[in-house]
């Protein structure tokens, strides 16, 4: 064994602050938009949001960006204009974050759980396949950790039996899948721009679609399902009415002042989280029970999420490497518990350990490794020794 024993069995750590798995990127730039946004004449639902739409439509090239308060704002809202209800059923992944079930459980629909292509990580075409019914109405893919999903899989499952398809992207934000950016694909796309994202506006989402109904639906349900002009306005400008149940889901022009200026940064985030994983992906190739992120066929993702699986052969279990890095001030995580291992998805809908192995396998090894573009040389330097250095103690 070489160098000093890993601080989680008494040596010293190998940094003195922590460096989390994710974190924003903010520079004077970003700083003088929302100062800019603070000065004008809107701060909310104004024309800052609107030119953050229209950047964010042409940069996924669609046709329409509706903005949100959050990702799972956008996925709720998405359901809703999809017209999830009662009764309905729609498959999605085990292997997410809650929010990509609740656009069926916040509509009233049922979530149906199939399992996943273990080498993707993201919902088998032929899984979703076993699991449709009758009732079934929609297919909620995840990119997980930027990863494309089988793509043109699901489509052809979603052709043949008539479902919508509402791609949850909040990893992907900035990849490409055969030369089309990530969320260009029917019918809507999800996008997330919390913190540890490819890009923020401190809290934040988005729907993108090529719909215009669905756009028109989006925009009115996010603000409270109003009609701002309806007949009689222009007599009575005052009058303004409500025609269903919406909410209150509108964004600030701070925040979209921060958005578009992270995206004016958008190639250069994308340059640096892919330096960071290439030095990884060297310094891990030869590391045995180390498996690390799959090549992703015929895309250049944006990637969120450098998620890595600890088998038997790397001589701890999944438990031990996590505390481990803590231990040396590596903010690693875990992404993520499973849906069906939570319970309220075990006590609502009767989900039990066991139903989706695949999911389940890769979940016992998942840990996610930092990578942000706040990232210097020398905090990638010091994840690469504090792995190999935790493997040789227990070679």
């Amino acid at each position: 064994m070489t160098g000093d024993f890993p601080a989680h069995y008494g040596g010293e750590p190998i940094r003195e602050d922590v460096l989390g798995y994710g974190s924003q990127s903010i520079s004077e730039s970003e700083k003088q938009a929302v100062v800019e946004a603070l000065e004008g004449d809107y701060i909310t639902r104004g024309p800052t949001v609107e030119a953050f739409e229209e950047r964010a439509a042409d940069l996924v090239d669609v046709d329409h960006a509706i903005a949100t308060t959050s990702g799972t704002t956008a996925l709720h809202l998405a359901g809703r204009a999809a017209g999830f209800d009662s009764g309905d059923e729609v498959i999605t992944t085990p292997l997410t974050f809650v929010s990509t079930a609740h656009a069926a459980t916040y509509c009233g629909a049922t979530p149906v759980l199939a399992d996943i292509d273990p080498h993707r990580r993201t919902l088998d075409p032929d899984a979703v396949r076993d699991r449709i019914t009758p009732e079934t109405e929609a297919i909620v893919p995840m990119h997980y950790g930027g990863h494309p999903a089988d793509i043109e899989g699901l489509l052809e499952v979603a052709d043949e039996h008539d479902l919508t398809v509402i791609w949850d992207a909040c990893h992907a934000f900035g990849g490409t899948w055969n030369d089309e950016p990530i969320g260009s694909q029917r019918d809507m796309a999800v996008f997330s721009f919390h913190p540890v994202k490819n890009v923020t506006t401190g809290e934040g989402g988005m729907i993108v679609t090529d719909d215009a109904e669905l756009a028109a639906r989006l925009r009115r349900l996010r603000s409270f399902e109003m009609d701002y002009g309806p007949e009689g306005h222009e007599d009575e400008p005052w009058y303004q009415v409500s025609e269903g149940v919406g909410y209150n889901y509108n964004v600030t022009d701070i925040q979209a002042a921060l958005g578009l200026a992270q995206l004016d940064r958008l190639e250069t985030f994308k340059a640096r989280r892919d330096e960071v994983i290439s030095a990884y992906d060297t310094a891990f190739a030869d590391v045995p029970g180390f498996r690390t992120p799959p090549e992703a066929p015929n895309s250049d993702p944006m990637y969120h999420l450098y998620a890595v699986e600890i088998g038997e052969e790397f001589g701890c279990d999944r438990k031990e490497f996590v505390n481990a890095l803590h231990t040396e001030n590596l903010g690693v995580q875990v992404h993520y518990v499973p849906l069906h291992y939570h319970p309220y998805f075990e006590e609502e809908f009767g989900y039990e350990r066991g139903e989706f192995p695949e999911a389940e396998g890769v979940y016992e090894g998942l840990v996610s490794l930092p990578l942000h573009a706040e990232m210097d040389d020398q905090d990638v330097e010091d994840v690469i020794t504090a792995v190999r250095r935790l493997h040789e103690y227990h070679a």
